[in-house]
């Protein structure tokens, strides 16, 4: 890689430290991008990337060891860390028939609940020894700092051993008064269902993966929260209605009763949440938490889950929430505009109505 070349990218990942980017995105034929809070901004400056320099740019981040698994699958995700300042979470992939890629700053610093500004019903399902706990949400959203942060929790309150399975390790936990082993999927562990196969008769109390691969790694879950574990896992859904629904079609027809009836009895929560763009620049958290209440529990247990949204929308006592009281009060506080609320709802036009007759 050219001393020129070089000197780019050290410039733009010292920026990174110094200036809060949060992501930064490389592809061929475009000038490099940087996200500054929610806002992405092209670094002109520096010129388009050429198919060269892409190049260089993938020899200097890529670890010798990790290039027979690019070149075999065309796509990577580790971890990176810059002159002992800060990590980054670099995804290398290929488009157009060229590499691109992709850096996200990770915080090393693992936030609380509270530092969060997440509810007090996120805690009172850290709180749970057994049971299952989903952090669901789009790509982006503070799935992976929610559930770290209901990780650490446990890891201050109480004495367990937590197996931490993620693909790669971005957080590093320090043991408190829990025991976390964090192995990495690929590295530590060929994969999630080996890990968790292997894990069955050993002396584990809290299971954690980052995703949910296929169905028999979510059935090995399953079979592990009836044995008296608390897992924790992180999906992709953007509801909890939604959430349920995808749980159950990954399976068989014979087997949907069985999962019903664990769903019914061994979930504990659901967080949903959204990361969305704040009036000053910033970004705030949107939550919908499903807690299992006896209606919960009778609703899943027979699959009707669009009724759950009139629960979700009455139980508050519970510490339930819906998406769209979560966006109403973000924007009667000024957090949010009322666009980004209506873009965001579950339903727009009535999010629409309901805000205009709102006087703030």
């Amino acid at each position: 890689m050219a001393g020129e070349e070089i000197n780019i990218l050290t410039k733009i990942l010292n920026n990174a430290t110094e200036r809060g980017f949060t992501d930064i995105h490389l592809a061929v034929g475009s000038y490099p991008f940087v996200r500054i809070k929610s806002k992405l901004v092209a670094i002109e400056e520096d010129g388009l990337i050429t198919p060269e320099m892409m190049t260089g740019l993938v020899d200097f981040l890529l670890p010798k060891e990790k290039k027979p698994i690019l070149d075999n699958k065309k796509e990577i995700v580790y971890i990176y860390s810059w002159q002992d300042k800060i990590r980054f979470r670099v995804n290398i992939f290929q488009q157009k028939g060229y590499f691109a890629i992709a850096l996200k700053a990770v915080n090393q610093q693992i936030k609380t609940i509270k530092e969060l500004g997440l509810p007090p019903a996120v805690e009172n399902l850290a709180n749970a020894h057994q049971g299952i706990i989903f952090v669901t949400g789009p790509f982006n959203s503070g799935r992976t700092a929610t559930m770290n942060a209901i990780l650490e929790t446990i890891n201050q309150t109480r004495a367990e051993r937590i197996l931490y399975l993620e693909e790669p390790i971005e957080y590093l936990f320090v043991n408190n008064k829990s025991i976390i082993e964090q192995r990495e999927v690929g590295v530590d562990v060929e994969s999630h269902q080996t890990a968790l196969e292997m894990i069955r008769e050993e002396d584990v109390n809290v299971v954690a993966v980052s995703k949910i691969d296929n169905v028999a790694t979510l059935e090995i879950l399953f079979e592990l929260a009836e044995s008296g574990r608390l897992v924790i896992a992180i999906l992709n859904y953007s509801s909890a209605i939604t959430a349920l629904s995808g749980l159950i079609s990954d399976f068989t027809d014979a087997k949907v009763p069985w999962v019903r009836n664990v769903l019914a009895n061994f979930l504990q929560g659901i967080v949903v949440q959204r990361l969305l763009p704040t009036a000053d620049g910033g970004l705030t958290v949107a939550l919908e938490i499903l807690t299992n209440t006896p209606s919960v529990k009778a609703l899943i247990a027979e699959g009707s889950f669009a009724k759950l949204t009139s629960i979700i929308q009455t139980s508050k006592a519970d510490g339930m929430v819906s998406l769209d009281k979560s966006l109403v009060d973000l924007a009667a506080h000024g957090k949010i505009s009322l666009a980004v609320a209506i873009e965001n709802a579950s339903d727009s036009k009535a999010m629409e109505i309901n805000l205009h007759k709102t006087s703030w």
